[in-house]
């Protein structure tokens, strides 16, 4: 196979993520990808440095869709309404895509600027979620790791068919419910 003309490192990107997408993650693969785009394996490196450097850039690209996603939900929201919209919105991203969602929680190593930088605005929506809450400082980090594991943790378990699949809508509304109670001021909750 010869390399394709006007091939470069954004479609090399979307034919991987489209793998990911159809196949899951674990289906990604240099030989994989080079098949896909119709080239050989070796003019895969022309665009990418290898695996590591692949899974980098998919780390990236995941993250920042979620985050667009996230923030497109949140915009104009605050309060429980803004952490139900923010969790309905990841539950059904992670269900939509499950391959890009497993992407997400796989950081590259080593962590740079760049993706640092891709991380804080992917996280600008939750943490305006939590400051809606009066959430400030340690305060709020502390809540926000509590807020997305337990809704990490209850969408894991779904797609794994661990908590059975009768009633989960309403399971997951009583999740974001509790959080929300959680998280409003204490002269509220007395």
């Amino acid at each position: 196979m010869a390399s394709r003309v006007g091939l470069d490192r954004q479609a090399v990107i979307t034919a991987a993520v489209d793998i990911v997408d159809r196949h899951g993650v674990a289906a990604l693969t240099m030989t994989r990808l080079a098949d896909e785009l119709g080239i050989r394996s070796p003019s895969l490196y022309a665009h990418v440095r290898g695996q590591l450097d692949l899974r980098r850039e998919l780390w990236l690209w995941a993250v920042a869709d979620l985050g667009e996603r996230l923030g497109d939900v949140v915009m104009g929201r605050s309060g429980e309404e803004a952490l139900f919209a923010f969790a309905a919105e990841l539950r059904d991203y992670a269900r939509r895509h499950p391959g890009r969602y497993q992407l997400t929680l796989d950081p590259p190593v080593p962590f740079d600027e760049q993706a640092a930088s891709v991380r804080r605005r992917a996280n600008a929506p939750f943490r305006a979620v939590i400051r809606s809450f009066g959430l400030e400082d340690a305060e709020a980090v502390h809540a926000g790791r509590a807020l997305r594991a337990a809704i990490h943790g209850f969408v894991a378990l779904e797609s794994r068919d661990a908590i059975g699949s009768d009633g989960t809508d309403e399971s997951f509304r009583h999740l974001v419910d509790l959080l929300c109670r959680g998280l409003r001021p204490a002269a509220l909750t007395a």
